[in-house]
């Protein structure tokens, strides 16, 4: 029923939303980390995507449905979560409502960090997961989301650059 996954925010609630967000995690475009990352957190490097060997859309897809996945262990099947990308009106977005990212009309926008940042994040701030298309790097943060992510990551993200905001032991 990915029909009923959206619903666009009124004006006034999505700009109260975004602010709430910027002022709990520190928000700051266009600097590296994007966020003031919390504990616990992991953040991995993006693969690699709309390259010759890896074209865009195809390449995107492994990614946008971890994220599909990871937001729907971390919600109970009525719940629903903020998306923001720092530019556009924000939404709700129920993710019981789509099983399979590929039923999602503009997913690779709305999964995918491309040329936006993408922030789904829940309404009480405890977990979310927030791609960053300048830094070439997804954040899974709070319990459920990196609980989730982890164990869903098949494969998709190899590379972690940072973990509860420092770089990983070596």
């Amino acid at each position: 029923m990915p029909e009923y996954a959206w619903v666009e925010l009124d004006t006034g609630l999505w700009r109260a939303s975004w602010q709430d967000f910027v002022n709990e995690f520190g928000f700051r475009r266009a600097t590296s980390p994007v966020i003031n990352e919390p504990v616990p957190s992991v953040v991995w490097a993006l693969p690699p995507c709309g390259t010759p060997g890896a074209p865009f859309p195809e390449a995107a897809r492994p990614l946008a449905q971890l994220v599909c996945d990871v937001l729907r262990e971390c919600v109970e099947y009525w719940d629903s979560v903020f998306h923001h990308d720092a530019v556009h009106p924000s939404s709700q977005y129920r993710p019981h409502r789509v099983t399979d990212v590929d039923e999602l009309e503009d997913w690779e926008y709305s999964h995918h960090p491309n040329g936006n940042y993408m922030i789904f994040v829940s309404k009480d701030h405890s977990f979310g997961v927030l791609g960053d298309p300048f830094e070439k790097t997804i954040c899974f943060f709070g319990a459920p989301a990196v609980t989730a992510a982890i164990a869903l990551n098949d494969g998709v993200l190899t590379r972690m650059i940072r973990r509860d905001g420092k770089p990983p032991a070596a």
